[in-house]
């Protein structure tokens, strides 16, 4: 039991993720796919209680069988049971009716049922599920008379349990009798050569497949409850209670490893969810670098920042320097400069030497003469001083 519910649950919740959160394309058959396994998910839910009752009841169940069969859990696990068995067996059913009438209409209109109408007979499905396992609730039915909180397939049960098995298994004979000939049908039309209105072989397979494997399941144990209700042959309750208990479940343990072993569409959604999951991966990391980035941005700015001021305010204070500071600071000159003292006359007199010796050198050209007034040159006392440029004391005359 443990290892159904195990299976169960873990195959289930990875069909059910791979199929809707997928940002494939979702076909019609596959949200069936899906309900299927939601159907499914509720049954090892359901398996995974009874073992965890079992496991702490074990050696003691004596003790504690008549509060958990009278009790509020009981009840709502039978109802789960129940609601899950129906609605997987008829989501079934309408699996194999949508492939059948979307290739007949293909072939006939160029079109499918839209998802829209497959949702609609989805809906209708778990009503009528609903309905059945709401009967035992109100009286048609008891979920308590076994520890498997399931209707009493014995003959000794109440007549209201046992009508509501009969119309129980009844139901479920009548639609893998509608599954069977409507895929029938469908392969007939195949057979036709009717394979370009088929867009999802895969699909139809796997149909195929879940109806083979859930019908040979089913067999079992629809022949001993109806064994055992009309007395056919001694059947003991504890076969009984044990093959509901192990073959009733396992379709809920198969059907999803049918489908995550040999599905192509499973590798596809899975290849797609990793490449999304990557995707939003590298894009939080490079959101988180750029985030970083800016703040290192940002913090160098910011240093930027106080260091200019730091420097303006140091300017600052060095246009104004403490004089011990500067004393401190302040280097001496290594050569002291001496001032050079020209005996400069004053420009009156320079004018009038320039004159006299204009006057005391015959002979000389007007440009000369210009020139030696402009010069200013002295000679009064055997040297010519004019702005710092030393001059010969004799000047050479034309011959």
């Amino acid at each position: 039991m443990w290892l159904i519910s195990l299976v169960s649950l873990m195959g289930n919740s990875l069909l059910l993720m791979t199929v809707f959160a997928s940002p494939s394309y979702l076909s019609p058959v596959k949200f069936i796919i899906g309900t299927i396994s939601g159907a499914n998910l509720l049954t090892g839910l359901c398996t995974g209680t009874l073992a965890l009752v079992d496991a702490r009841t074990f050696g003691e169940f004596a003790l504690h069988g008549a509060q958990w069969e009278m009790g509020a859990g009981c009840q709502a696990t039978g109802f789960l049971s129940v609601l899950a068995s129906e609605g997987s067996i008829l989501f079934l059913t309408l699996a194999a009716v949508q492939c059948s009438v979307s290739v007949s209409c293909a072939r006939a209109y160029g079109k499918s049922p839209s998802l829209g109408s497959v949702r609609a007979a989805a809906v209708a499905c778990l009503a009528l599920s609903l309905a059945v396992a709401a009967l035992p609730l109100i009286g048609v039915g008891e979920y308590g008379a076994t520890p498997l909180c399931m209707p009493s397939p014995l003959p000794d049960g109440e007549p209201s349990t046992l009508g509501f098995m009969v119309a129980l298994i009844m139901m479920n004979s009548l639609c893998f009798l509608v599954i069977t000939g409507t895929y029938i049908k469908l392969y007939w039309d195949l057979m036709k050569g009717d394979f370009d209105s088929i867009w999802d072989c895969a699909m139809i397979k796997h149909v195929a497949w879940l109806i083979f494997t859930n019908c040979l399941l089913y067999c079992p144990v629809a022949f001993l409850t109806f064994s055992s209700l009309l007395g056919l042959f001694p059947v003991s309750e504890e076969v009984v209670k044990s093959v509901v208990l192990v073959l009733l479940p396992l379709p809920a343990c198969i059907n999803p490893l049918l489908y995550l072993l040999f599905n192509p569409h499973f590798r596809e959604d899975a290849r797609l969810l990793l490449s999304r999951a990557h995707l939003h991966h590298d894009r939080n990391l490079d959101s988180f670098v750029s985030v970083d980035t800016e703040k290192s941005s940002y913090d160098s700015t910011q240093a930027l920042v106080s260091f200019a001021a730091e420097t303006d305010a140091a300017f600052e204070s060095s246009s104004a320097p403490n004089p011990e500071t500067a004393a401190r600071y302040s280097c001496p000159p290594s050569v002291p400069l001496i001032p050079c003292q020209m005996q400069m006359k004053p420009s009156t007199e320079r004018e009038n030497v320039a004159e006299n010796l204009v006057r005391s050198t015959p002979g000389l050209t007007v440009k000369e003469q210009e020139h030696l007034r402009s010069n200013g040159l002295d000679t009064h006392n055997g040297s010519s001083i004019f702005s710092g440029v030393y001059h010969s004391p004799h000047l050479s005359t034309p011959s």
